[in-house]
């Protein structure tokens, strides 16, 4: 049975010092040992609390890990938009592309355990269905399409959703490349190798016009 202080707290939407506290405690040691062997007692003893008031904030480890993935597509979808905002800029595409990548670093436990986290949470599986493939994915199309629009990248209306995917799949993907604990060095040449093999998605696209400015973006990453 909830307090009625966290029901009216969910309702609301407002989040507590603890709250935030214990996401981010989780997030950590989900990181650090993976989530399948970290439990809420774990996660309580970390933040040296009952695990009564960890339940008063979420009711089980799922719980958990849905905050958690919401705040990872909204990072996601965050760095699509500050894009957007800039997309007459290859340099800002660019920097948008580099800042996902360690966004998607700093949430890496979500990627690398989504299919077995779908077996055991529904409720997961079709909010990724509703906000990565559909909310992502519709950004990342207007992203593309804008390019388009200003002379960028040369793609059709039947080329876009297959680009859409395959920069979706790389970008998801390279996070399978970079050890659980990488070091910071190892961290900075994985995330410049992962931009590099976005950027030769899409090179066959981008036009003679901005060919130049592009090439000059890819040095970065040489």
């Amino acid at each position: 049975m909830f307090h009625q202080e966290e029901i009216v707290m969910r309702k609301s939407g407002t989040q507590s010092e603890t709250f935030n506290k214990i996401i981010e405690a989780s997030l950590q040691m989900f990181n650090q040992e993976g989530e399948r062997i970290i439990t809420t007692n774990h996660i309580a003893a970390r933040m040296n609390i009952s695990t009564g008031k960890l339940y008063y904030h979420f009711r089980n480890k799922e719980e958990i890990i849905n905050e958690l993935y919401q705040r990872y597509v909204k990072g996601m979808a965050d760095q699509l938009s500050a894009a957007l905002n800039h997309s007459n800029s290859i340099e800002a595409m660019i920097m948008a592309m580099e800042k996902t990548l360690r966004h998607v670093w700093s949430f890496r436990f979500l990627p690398k355990s989504l299919p077995s986290l779908f077996c055991i949470n529904p409720e997961l599986e079709e909010e990724h269905q509703q906000l990565s493939r559909g909310q992502l994915n519709n950004k990342l199309g207007q992203l593309f399409s804008r390019l388009r629009e200003q002379g960028m990248l040369l793609v059709d209306d039947q080329q876009l959703p297959h680009l859409v995917q395959h920069f979706q799949m790389v970008q998801a993907g390279w996070i399978n490349t970079v050890k659980q604990n990488a070091s910071a060095a190892e961290l900075e040449k994985l995330i410049q190798s992962g931009c590099r093999s976005l950027m030769f998605l899409l090179a066959p696209y981008v036009s003679p016009r901005f060919q130049l400015p592009f090439e000059r973006a890819c040095a970065r990453f040489a």
